[in-house]
Order: C-alpha cells, then structure tokens, then sequence
C-alpha cells in the first residue's frame, strides 16, 4: 500500500506513533506537535523542547540556485522556529549529514558557515552529529531548547472564540520555487524568503505569554489551522481577504496564472507563525506594536474548517504540502 493510499505524510506518522511507545511520566508532549515537551525537573523548572528536521537534495533544496551556505542557514532556521512555535528558546544543535560521493570539502564548510551564523544569531551551541555518504546530499538537524511553564504554546490550547492570526506575509517562498522551477528569477525579496528565509523567533517570545496555541506555518496555512483544530479538537473560519500576501507574490501569480492565495494555504516554506489568542489577549498584544495579522476565528464545531472567499462564500479550507500526496 502507498503512503498517498493512507491519506498521506500525517496519516502515516499517525500509524507510526501507534506502533513505537511514546508516553512516560516526564512526558509533557510527544508526538504531534513543533517539538516534544519534556519534564526534566521538578516545577518551575523549564520544559526541555526536542525537535528535528531533515532537508533533503531535490526535494527541499536544489544546489543549482541555492549555495551551500544558504542551505546550510535555511536547515538551521526552519528547526529554530520549531522552538520558537513553542513559545521556548533554542540552545543546543546536532546535525548529521548525509555527502554525496563528489562533495566537496568547501561546500561541506561553507554549509556549516550558514548554520554557524544562524546558531550565532540565536545563541545556540552546535554540539555534534555525524557524517556519512550517501546518492544525494541530506542534513538532518536535533535541536533542544527550553520554555519556561508560563511560555510553552502548543496546538491543542485553542480555545472557541479565539481570533487566529499570522505573523507575516504568506506564499513568498512557494511563488519563488515557481519561478526558479519556470527558469525565471525572482525578486529579491522572494529569492530571500525562499533561499534564506528568517523564523520568527525575534517575536516568539512576546507572543506565547498571550497566545492559546501556536504553530509554525512551515507547510502553507491551511496545513496549520488543520493540525490546531484536530490537536485543539475545535473548528475554524478562514477570511481568505485577511491573508497577508506581499505585492511581489500576487505579481508573480498574475504572470504565471496561477491564485496567490494557492500558495499562501499550500505553498510552504514561510516559516511564520499561525497563532491563536483570544480577543482581550490581542488587544494587549497590540500594544506591544508587533505586526500581525488577524486571519480567522477558532469555532466551536469540531472538525468544521472552512475559508471565506472574498466573495462572501463559505469553502472547505484547501489543505498544505504533503510529501507523500500523489
């Protein structure tokens, strides 16, 4: 049987986590959210966080546009803001890569410059990992980082009445895959937010003491709201004309004809947050000044998750990037 028979990368580690044991006393969280909680202390000791990542050649990046030092920063990013969906702070990095047979040594160093500089950015300790050869090149990144009780954010704190909001403009990265898979360049702006996109760990941390849930949008919008609504069991509505996308994105949509908002529910790659927070927490968190972007609601009927088109229709909200959807 295929994994897109199953329904899929999620149906799959569904089926997995039934199979391998995953709860123990200082089990907080396990399987199913941006990382694992674990309690490593007795309280108010901070949560540790665990989460890992694997970047594939070909599939998540491609060494004809992207340098080594930008895959290398990108493989860093997109772990830390896994930590930063927490609501916690990174501290200790593992990478284990996988070198084709024709690597080279400059390309193997300037990888771990982009992950050095990112590690430098947040303050994290790249401790070890291992090497090994391999068809294609892969790097597969453990991150552990730390939240405090007060800070952690996971996805089943949603709660009905929540207003459900994003930290950036959505679809840049997937516009840009567009393009570059077409022969075309892109703007800077989206060759940045696809080749060296930033996680949103600078604002992390003034979000999660308000939030209910957060979440990372690394698989498109719609894959997100699904994964708090299933893990939140509740329902949400999507204003599709609330959805931030940047003027360069519906510019490369217009010459491609394709929808923006396709990429920005299903594209991928943004590495924003999507967070829940109820409407006297957002007024408090609108005097911080950050800027967010109210998107929809949390709703009390459970599995209902529906878009609003500019139109006034009520849709069922698309879903995200799948690895193993045919």
């Amino acid at each position: 049987m295929k994994i897109s028979e199953i329904g899929g990368e999620f149906a799959l580690i569904e089926r997995l986590a039934a199979i391998a044991p995953g709860q123990g006393p200082e089990v907080i969280k396990g399987i199913g959210d941006d990382a694992a909680v674990l309690r490593v202390g007795p309280e108010p000791a901070p949560y540790l966080l665990v989460t890992t990542d694997i970047l594939v050649e070909d599939q998540h990046f491609k060494r004809a546009w992207s340098t080594p030092y930008q895959i290398g920063r990108k493989a860093a990013e997109c772990n830390v803001s896994d930590i930063a969906a927490m609501g916690g702070r990174p501290q200790w990095m593992f990478v284990s890569i996988v070198l084709p047979h024709d690597a080279q040594v400059e390309w193997v160093e300037d990888l771990y410059r982009g992950m050095g500089d990112s590690c430098q950015t947040h303050n994290i300790l790249l401790l070890g990992g291992d090497t090994t050869q391999g068809a294609s090149a892969a790097i597969n990144i453990t991150l552990i980082g730390w939240a405090t009780p007060d800070q952690l954010c996971m996805r089943a704190d949603a709660q009905p009445g929540d207003m459900l909001v994003v930290t950036g403009p959505l679809g840049a990265s997937a516009a840009a895959l567009a393009l570059l898979n077409s022969g075309e360049k892109p703007s800077d702006y989206l060759l940045q937010k696809h080749l060296t996109p930033n996680c949103r760990l600078d604002i992390s941390s003034q979000i999660a003491p308000l939030a209910n849930a957060m979440i990372d949008i690394s698989d498109g919008l719609g894959s997100e709201v699904r994964h708090i609504c299933k893990q939140s069991q509740v329902g949400a509505q999507i204003n599709a004309a609330a959805i931030p996308i940047h003027d360069d994105v519906r510019a490369t949509a217009r010459k491609l004809g394709v929808d923006p908002l396709q990429w920005a529910l299903s594209g991928g790659e943004d590495f924003e947050i999507l967070f829940s927070i109820s409407p006297a927490n957002w007024e408090e968190l609108k005097k911080k000044q950050l800027v967010c972007y109210p998107v929809g609601m949390v709703t009390s009927h459970s599995g209902t998750i529906v878009l609003q088109s500019a139109e006034g229709k009520i849709l069922p909200l698309p879903g995200g990037f799948d690895h193993f959807r045919e």
